[in-house]
């Protein structure tokens, strides 16, 4: 009987220790509450209706979704998990950012690192919170309107897509699996060393084999992009034939380009001249 008896006195005292365990872990728990404010990036007006989706990077799940109303939307983040908030509006590019409250593993005198959110103000609250009130700015579509992908080279006279350029090329590869409704040219542009001939058929191989990457292995459609090389016909400074430069001043004009040609909604062309589209209304 004794034993028996030291038998579950020795359960309880286990039981009740890992429940001791388990609420002390979960109240040491350090919990952000991010404020999230979305604005337009031209005009600076707020974008209410705004959807934002949280994913946990960590733990690799949708966490959690809201749509900007009365100015926020507000999440709660935990210590330890790396999240990408993606946000979503109606004619607008998808925007993503980066709030990583785990960098600390990395470098402890950081508390947490963002990327793409302007941070406005941290506070302390009562219960132990820290409110980040922050920003982040959404672009409108426009046609023509274009960016330029860093990173992309190639040896010397050739148009082969090294290891190195593939990153890149899987970062636009997400540009427009975030944005389906956009149709791209993806441009190659050269210094204005070797013939104009020369150069407009090397940089078309370029972004021919570029395009190709994009549609093979990141499943683009083939309507959705198209390739075009340019040359030397879009220099960006003063080095054009027979004008001396260094080698840091050509390597400007040696450059990849997006540039943005046509929306699509439901795959029909869509004109966006004509208005601006609302997502959600004003309280």
């Amino acid at each position: 009987m004794k034993n028996v008896f030291l038998f579950f006195f020795f359960i309880f005292l286990l039981t009740n220790q890992q429940i001791i365990a388990q609420n002390k872990s979960q109240e040491s728990v350090k919990k952000y509450k991010l404020q999230l404010r979305v604005y337009d990036y031209e005009t600076r007006d707020d974008l209410e209706g705004t959807y934002i989706k949280l994913y946990n990077l960590t733990k690799k799940n949708l966490a959690d979704s809201a749509i900007v109303v009365n100015g926020y939307a507000t999440f709660m983040l935990e210590k330890g998990n790396d999240y990408d908030l993606i946000g979503q509006r109606a004619r607008y590019m998808t925007r993503r950012a980066n709030f990583n409250a785990a960098c600390y593993l990395q470098d402890p005198k950081k508390v947490f690192c963002v990327s793409g959110i302007d941070i406005e103000n941290v506070t302390k609250q009562e219960d132990g919170t820290d409110l980040v009130e922050g920003a982040i700015a959404m672009k409108k579509i426009k046609i023509n309107d274009s960016f330029k992908i860093e990173n992309i080279r190639y040896d010397l006279n050739k148009w082969e897509i090294r290891s190195d350029a593939v990153k890149e090329l899987d970062n636009l590869v997400q540009i427009l699996k975030d944005n389906p409704g956009i149709v791209v040219e993806l441009g190659s542009h050269t210094d204005c060393r070797a013939s104009d001939p020369y150069n407009l058929n090397l940089s078309q191989k370029r972004a021919g084999a570029a395009v190709e990457y994009i549609i093979k292995q990141g499943k683009i459609p083939q309507n959705r992009i198209s390739a075009r090389g340019y040359g030397e016909t879009k220099l960006l400074n003063k080095c054009d034939d027979g004008v001396a430069c260094s080698e840091v001043e050509h390597a400007i004009n040696r450059r990849t380009e997006i540039r943005i040609t046509g929306y699509l909604v439901d795959g029909i062309p869509v004109d966006l001249k004509g208005g601006t589209a609302v997502s959600g209304d004003k309280n």
